[in-house]
């Protein structure tokens, strides 16, 4: 598949107005690319191993860079727990940890749950009874 099929394929199953889905979709990536990995390893595939985990190293990187920090002590922690998977997997490339792997799966999946409980909860207050109501009652 090409780049453009792709990029065509994630834009037809995320709505792109919706970075909150958007995000949980890079989380699901990314831990779908750290099986890839761990089974690379395990085959002894080390070209697939170095290209995902260039892939997902940039795509921490970009999630890190993305973080707004002026919102306290949640995104610095955040920033400091991408800053400590990238360099887990950075040392994951040369060792071969699959220990390793399993170790980051682990985070980004709490990280992963945690956005996705973020993102039930708002999409309940939105589409709540009592908002539509005010909602319509502003309207008024």
């Amino acid at each position: 598949m090409n780049p453009y099929e792709a990029y065509r394929n994630v834009e037809r199953s995320v709505n792109l107005d919706d970075t909150p889905k958007v995000l949980l979709k890079v989380y699901q990536i990314i831990l779908e690319k750290l099986e890839i990995v761990k089974h690379a390893i395990e085959n002894q595939n080390y070209l697939v191993k170095d290209r995902e985990l260039s892939k997902i190293m940039t795509a921490i990187e970009i999630l890190d860079s993305s973080l707004d920090r002026s919102y306290g002590e949640i995104p610095r922690n955040l920033s400091s727990l991408y800053v400590y998977l990238i360099r887990r997997l950075r040392n994951i490339q040369f060792s071969l940890d699959i220990k390793g792997i399993d170790e980051c799966k682990s985070l980004l999946t709490k990280i992963n749950e945690g956005f996705e409980g973020a993102y039930e909860n708002e999409k309940q207050k939105r589409f709540s009874p009592e908002n539509k109501v005010k909602t319509v009652s502003g309207i008024a």
